[in-house]
């Protein structure tokens, strides 16, 4: 199915509330619908500088210990399997990395002077936290709601909330925020330079590259405009969800005769009906902004950025190309398809590794193909980009694991994760605390030695995050100064959560 009639098809759907994100995860739900937030109830300040944010999810539940070896003495000391077997990681995950030290060269040290695994990522993230890209968060950590099932956790932090049944999620909340309070979002400077405008403006302002996605599931009791609604692609700017054989000649003439009997409809008089005219024009304009994307993905690479070559990379350089040459695009879901799931109860000797690797080797070609996009011609507007320092990207995921190494070379389910963060300098709150190059978050091992029970927590001086405070700063960037509320919920959660920078 080529584009424009993937944008024929989404806009039929639309006339009978059916829209192509949302409907696969979404099936898992209880529609038990519980209170939506009180947006009006959101204070919002002007944004000095729209933010784009990119959401990269670890299904599965990546374990921490990429992020963190800090631990690693006492937490093999008392695994029920020795981390540093030759049958498992060798023992240089116990030893120090060479870090330019002379009498270190050799030894085969994993422990980076951050406490990262250098194999596993530590070395593309040193770089990163050197060149002040990123920051590690080490503590994010579920106490509320201590569950340790997939859905729940993918659900939660998805939706920004513990109350997941029939609730909005982060990318629905965000732009029933930003309608509510559309005056506060005028005037709002762009990164290329422009202004925002209407929100029924936008093109493309919210995307799910990941296919089906809860950030997007929408809210039951606030109806949410059909061009605010997350719209998906794959990561060559088409509909993922093509269909072959002869039913799609049929489908898509159905379709045409559909939006054919409603212009006819209308046509006689569009003034009464503004809004589905703009509809159909809004679709043509979509249907020719995605194939321009698609012609930028080779050519418009800066010299020397080079993505590697897996799913997950091309998925991710997409969503940064997208947020590059299109600044009116403020929030994208991203997967990381290619390097497999992250549920390592088994074989996480084998593969964990590379696969963290192999994404933190993509994020740091994603952040020099950021950083070298400031000044430069968008060929998409014929503006030019004045800033790159509004692009933040977030990698985490369901939740932490066991940092006991399991009879089967993986880690079973815990709370414990880290937040990987990225950029966004410019659209961050200004504490010197938040500042990026951080490693932030201490924690210490606990549970009973050489049991399949042994899981890290934050120590009682470290700040502790629940989850959601990763939507809560996500709504803070756009200019919520009391972001807790959109995470809250009336019983179990009533204060909500706060930002992340807010414990710094």
């Amino acid at each position: 199915m080529q584009r424009r009639n993937f944008l024929k098809l989404a806009s039929a759907m639309a006339a009978t509330r059916v829209v192509p994100v949302g409907f696969g995860m979404g099936a898992l739900a209880q529609r038990a619908y519980a209170a939506s937030p009180n947006y009006s109830s959101v204070t919002v300040q002007t944004p000095a500088l729209m933010p784009q944010v990119i959401n990269i999810f670890m299904y599965g539940g990546a374990s921490e210990l990429a992020g963190n070896l800090s631990n690693m003495l006492d937490i093999n000391m008392n695994s029920m399997n020795d981390y540093s077997a030759n049958s498992a990681f060798g023992s240089g995950i116990l030893l120090p990395a060479e870090d330019n030290d002379p009498a270190l060269r050799n030894n085969g040290g994993q422990i980076t002077a951050n406490g990262l695994w250098k194999r596993a990522g530590g070395t593309h993230m040193e770089d990163m936290l050197s060149a002040g890209d990123m920051s590690i968060y080490r503590t994010l950590y579920k106490q509320k709601s201590p569950t340790r099932s997939h859905r729940e956790s993918i659900f939660m932090s998805h939706k920004g909330t513990l109350d997941i049944e029939g609730s909005p999620g982060i990318g629905s909340r965000l732009a029933l925020m930003m309608t509510q309070h559309e005056s506060s979002y005028t005037g709002a400077p762009l990164a290329d330079g422009t202004t925002l405008g209407s929100l029924s403006e936008l093109t493309l302002p919210f995307v799910s590259f990941e296919g089906d996605s809860q950030t997007f599931a929408l809210d039951p009791e606030n109806n949410l405009p059909l061009y605010l609604r997350g719209l998906t692609m794959d990561d060559q700017f088409n509909n993922p969800y093509t269909r072959s054989g002869s039913t799609v000649g049929d489908s898509e003439e159905a379709i045409s005769n559909l939006l054919q009997s409603r212009l006819q409809k209308i046509s006689a008089s569009r003034s009464q009906h503004s809004k589905a005219w703009d509809g159909f024009d809004k679709r043509e304009e979509l249907s020719q902004r995605m194939a321009d994307l698609g012609s930028l993905l080779e050519a418009d690479l800066p010299e020397g950025v080079e993505y590697p070559n897996t799913s997950f990379a091309r998925q991710l350089r997409s969503a940064v190309t997208l947020a590059i040459h299109n600044p009116q695009t403020l929030y994208m879901a991203v997967g990381t398809p290619g390097l497999g799931g992250w549920d390592d109860h088994n074989n996480g000797v084998d593969e964990y590794p590379d696969r963290m690797n192999e994404l933190m080797e993509a994020v740091k070609v994603a952040m020099a193909h950021i950083k070298a996009s400031a000044g430069v011609a968008q060929t998409l507007t014929g503006n030019t980009r004045t800033r790159s320092d509004n692009i933040v990207i977030n990698v985490f995921g369901d939740f932490g694991r066991l940092v006991n190494l399991n009879g089967s070379g993986g880690w079973d389910h815990a709370n414990n994760q880290n937040l990987y963060t990225f950029g966004g300098a410019g659209v961050r709150p200004t504490k010197e605390t938040a500042a990026l190059g951080s490693v932030v978050g201490t924690t210490h091992r606990e549970g009973t030695s050489k049991t399949n029970n042994q899981y890290t927590v934050p120590d009682t001086d470290s700040p502790t995050w629940e989850p959601m405070s990763v939507a809560s700063s996500i709504y803070g960037y756009f200019g919520a100064t009391n972001s807790p509320i959109l995470t809250a919920t009336p019983i179990i959660n009533p204060e909500g959560d706060v930002r992340l920078e807010d414990l710094l």
